[in-house]
């Protein structure tokens, strides 16, 4: 218990460092990269995740989906099992490597899109560290600057459209960057988006757009805690995507 003590007063540190960087600001980042190199072993993305999940429990709070949403997420992408995925918001690379760890087809594409130069090269390393560099390319910019960026990478692996996205960035932008992947044909008929922080600390237009289109937008709501914090309540919504 005194762990997750110690670990709340860490997250209220970063989220002071946040609201001023966009990251924690206090090198925890850096840290986190040295532990996965040092301690998990290199092309083994299992081994990995661990290192993230026992750095993380050790004190030092990090934004990842953690374990407990991991396990929805990797439920999710099994049952899915898709080829073409978009991420928002990478962060340290820890969903990107739970995500494609998971991934059964051979061409298997995870496009995920950081902000923050420094954050990406630092989950680049940690993608490269768990050997799956092949299956992720991580890109520096938001969505709506990537389009074409996109629709180029999609076109070399003869897809049109993500087949899963997983959302996890700007609370704000939740909604804005559904309704532009839709405008823009990047998703289609049967496509999931996975929405993290839906309950804590959410985001209110997305989750009333979903509740006003049940028909777009079919949706389950899974409760759960915030990463490495139980007692801190949180939700995800898998939507499945039909074309009206």
């Amino acid at each position: 218990m005194w762990k997750e003590v110690v670990t709340f007063l860490s997250f209220g540190k970063f989220m002071g460092g946040f609201f001023f960087h966009g990251w924690g600001g206090d090198g925890r980042e850096e840290q986190l990269l040295e532990y996965v190199l040092k301690n998990a072993e290199r092309g083994n993305p299992q081994s990995v995740i661990q290192a993230v999940d026992e750095f993380a429990r050790s004190g030092t709070w990090f934004m990842n989906v953690g374990e407990e949403k991991g396990r929805i997420l990797d439920s999710s992408i099994a049952k899915k099992n898709p080829q073409l995925l978009l991420e928002l918001g990478t962060y340290c690379g820890y969903s990107a490597v739970r995500m494609a760890a998971n991934l059964k087809h051979p061409d298997s594409k995870l496009i995920s899109l950081e902000l923050t130069p420094h954050i990406a090269d630092i989950a680049r390393r940690i993608i490269d560290h768990a050997g799956l560099s092949s299956k992720v390319e991580v890109l520096l910019a938001p969505l709506s600057r990537q389009i074409d960026t996109i629709k180029s990478t999609l076109a070399k692996t003869n897809g049109q459209c993500f087949d899963f996205v997983f959302v996890d960035h700007d609370k704000d932008l939740y909604l804005p960057d559904y309704l532009l992947l839709k405008e823009k044909g990047l998703i289609d008929e049967g496509s999931v988006i996975f929405a993290d922080n839906m309950g804590f600390p959410g985001s209110p237009k997305f989750w009333s757009y979903i509740q006003s289109h049940p028909q777009e937008l079919e949706t389950e709501v899974h409760k759960s805690a915030v990463e490495y914090i139980s007692w801190i309540r949180d939700t995800v919504t898998v939507s499945t995507f039909h074309k009206l």
